[in-house]
C-alpha cells in the first residue's frame, strides 16, 4: 500500500507492536462489531472515504466486505454476500450445487444425532468438519458412528463466533490440488495449480505442494473449465481466490473456495511460476488500479512442510537469510532447542517450510536436499516428559 502511495490504517483487537513500523495510523477496537469499526475508520478520515478496505485473514473476509461497502465511494473488489458464501463451506457446497457443479454431498448437522443419522446416509467414511476456518484444522475422516459422535460433539463446543453446527459430507478418496485465481471484470486467470499432499486420515495435515501439478493437459483444461464455473456462482469478481478440488474416479470435485490469498509461501511460489504477486494483485483490485506486468517464471517448484514424526527437542543449523529471488526460502517456527510434536498431535502440525526452484525436477530434487543437509533437521527424544506451555505459533499448517 505503501509502495503504491497510500497512508495506511490497521485496526484489530489489539494491533501487535512488531506491525507498528508498517502502519500510519494503528487503532485498538472491537472488530467483531461492525458498525464500531465503520465509526472509527470515519473518526479517523473525516468526510474522505477510504480508497480501499483489504484484509488477508480469513475470518475477517465478511468485514472487509461490509466495510468496502459501507464506507467506500465506489465499492471495489469482493462483494459481502462472495465473501459469506466463501466463508462458509455450507454455504459454498449449497451455491455450488444449486449451480450443478459437483461437491461431496453433504449434510449440516446441529447435534451429534442429525450427524450420525446424515453419515450412514452418506455412507462410511466421511469427513467431519466446521462451517469455517481454515487450515484443516478441526477437520477428521470418521468410519463409525462413535467417531462422528466424537467429532461433531468437539465442534459444537467450538468458542463464540463460530458459525454453528458442523459439516458431514461425502470422503473424496483421490489427488488433492490448489489452485490460485485472479479474476477481473468476469475474466479468470489461473495462476497457478499445485498439486497438494497431506497425511494419511483421519487428519489431514499439508505436507506441502509440487508444480507441475503432473496433470495431463486435457485434465488441465477441465479443471480450468470447473474453476471458471465455480468463482461465478459463488459471486466472486474483481477478487483472488486459493481453491482445493480433489480428483475423484468420477472426476473433480470442489472442497473449498477461498477468497483469499494462500497461506504460508504459496503466494511466493505462485509468483514464481506465473510472474504474478496475489498479494500485490488483490492491492490492485482493491484500489481499482490496473495490474502490474508480470515476471520472469520458473518451470519448476517445491513446497515442503516442516513436520515431524515424534516428539522431543528440536535441533538445527540456521539457514542464513539471502536477497537472492530464486534462493530457497527456507522458515521455521521454533528455534533450536524448543519442543516439538508429531504432526498428527492437535499442537503438532507444521513447524516451517522450505519452497525450492528450478529448471527441471532433479534440479529440484538437489536443491531441497542441500537445503536439508544445511540445516540438519533432528530431534532429541523426550520419553516420559509431557507437553508444556503454550504453543505461539501462528500458524500449524501451510494455509
Amino acid at each position: 500500500m505503501r509502495e503504491l502511495g497510500y497512508r495506511v490504517v490497521l485496526l484489530d483487537e489489539q494491533v501487535p507492536w512488531h506491525c507498528m513500523p508498517w502502519v500510519d495510523v494503528p487503532i485498538d477496537v472491537d472488530i467483531n462489531d461492525f458498525a464500531a469499526v465503520a465509526d472509527v475508520i470515519r473518526d479517523d478520515l473525516g468526510d474522505t472515504p477510504p480508497a480501499a478496505v483489504l484484509t488477508h485473514t480469513e475470518p475477517r473476509l465478511p468485514l472487509m466486505a461490509h466495510l468496502s461497502n459501507t464506507l467506500c465511494g465506489a465499492p471495489k473488489g469482493l462483494t459481502e454476500q462472495a465473501a459469506l458464501n466463501c466463508r462458509d463451506k455450507w454455504r459454498t457446497r449449497t451455491a455450488l450445487k444449486e449451480h450443478g457443479l459437483p461437491v461431496p454431498a453433504f449434510f449440516l448437522a446441529v447435534t451429534a444425532e442429525e450427524a450420525v443419522h446424515a453419515a450412514g446416509d452418506i455412507g462410511f467414511p466421511v469427513i467431519v468438519k466446521p462451517r469455517d476456518g481454515a487450515g484443516a484444522f478441526g477437520v477428521r475422516l470418521c468410519t463409525n458412528d462413535a467417531e462422528v459422535t466424537a467429532a461433531v460433539t468437539a465442534l459444537l463446543d467450538a468458542p463464540p463466533g463460530a458459525l454453528a453446527g458442523a459439516l458431514v459430507e461425502e470422503y473424496i478418496d483421490g489427488p488433492e490440488y490448489a489452485v490460485q485465481t485472479l479474476t477481473q471484470n468476469g475474466t479468470t486467470r489461473v495462476l497457478s495449480t499445485f498439486r497438494q499432499h497431506v497425511t494419511e486420515p483421519p487428519v489431514f495435515v499439508e505436507l506441502g505442494y509440487d508444480h507441475p501439478s503432473g496433470l495431463t493437459e486435457q485434465e488441465h483444461r477441465q479443471l480450468d473449465d470447473l474453476v471458471q464455473s465455480v468463482l461465478p456462482a459463488l459471486g466472486v469478481d474483481n477478487w483472488i481466490s486459493h481453491t482445493q478440488i480433489r480428483r475423484a474416479a468420477q472426476g473433480f470435485r470442489v472442497i473449498e473456495v477461498n477468497a483469499r490469498r494462500p497461506g504460508g509461501r504459496l503466494v511466493e511460489m505462485t509468483t514464481a511460476v506465473s510472474g504474478v504477486d496475489m498479494t500485490e494483485a488483490v492491492t490492485r483490485l482493491a484500489l481499482g488500479l490496473p495490474q502490474a506486468p508480470a515476471q520472469p517464471t520458473v518451470a519448476c517448484a517445491r513446497y515442503s512442510s516442516i513436520v515431524f514424526d515424534t516428539a522431543g527437542t528440536v535441533l538445527y543449523d540456521p539457514v542464513p537469510a539471502t536477497n537472492d529471488a530464486a534462493a530457497p526460502i527456507v522458515e521455521l517456527e521454533v528455534d533450536p532447542g524448543e519442543p516439538v510434536l508429531p504432526k498428527e498431535h492437535p499442537n503438532g502440525g507444521v513447524y516451517g517450510r522450505i519452497v525450492v526452484f528450478g529448471s527441471t525436477p532433479a534440479e529440484v530434487d538437489r536443491t531441497e536436499q542441500a537445503v536439508r543437509d544445511q540445516l540438519d533437521l533432528r530431534v532429541i527424544a523426550a520419553e516420559g516428559l509431557d507437553w508444556i506451555g503454550a504453543d505461539s505459533r501462528e500458524f500449524k499448517s501451510c494455509c
